[in-house]
């Protein structure tokens, strides 16, 4: 194992609660694992009501932090299966399909 072994992501979402679970479950395991989480940078396309879609209150319309669980490129698939024995269901989606379910929660909403 080198010091600066590539790091992949097994999970990348907007559900923090499932981000906390997995962690969790690569602990027990003795899996190295790191959880992070930023802002989405992509502003999603919606027509008119999605102009500017932020709301940074408590309770605003979308949620706009992704929350990650990377691993070592060495242990990717002990992770997966150790995440898979433990009944979750772990994705990782792009910034575009982030986006895009950014832009069905707003035409889901009338605005």
């Amino acid at each position: 194992m080198s010091l600066f072994e590539k790091k992949v992501p097994v999970f990348r979402k907007r559900d923090r609660e499932t981000q906390i679970r997995i962690s969790e479950v690569l602990d027990s395991e003795g899996i190295w694992n790191r959880r992070s989480h930023f802002e989405q940078e992509e502003i999603p396309v919606g027509g008119y009501s999605a102009m500017d879609p932020r709301n940074y209150g408590r309770h605003g319309r979308i949620d706009r932090e992704v929350y990650v669980v990377s691993v070592k490129a060495s242990d990717e698939e002990k992770a997966k299966k150790a995440i898979h024995d433990a009944g979750i269901a772990a994705e990782v989606k792009t910034a575009r399909e982030l986006t895009a379910e950014a832009a069905e929660k707003i035409k889901n909403r009338m605005y």
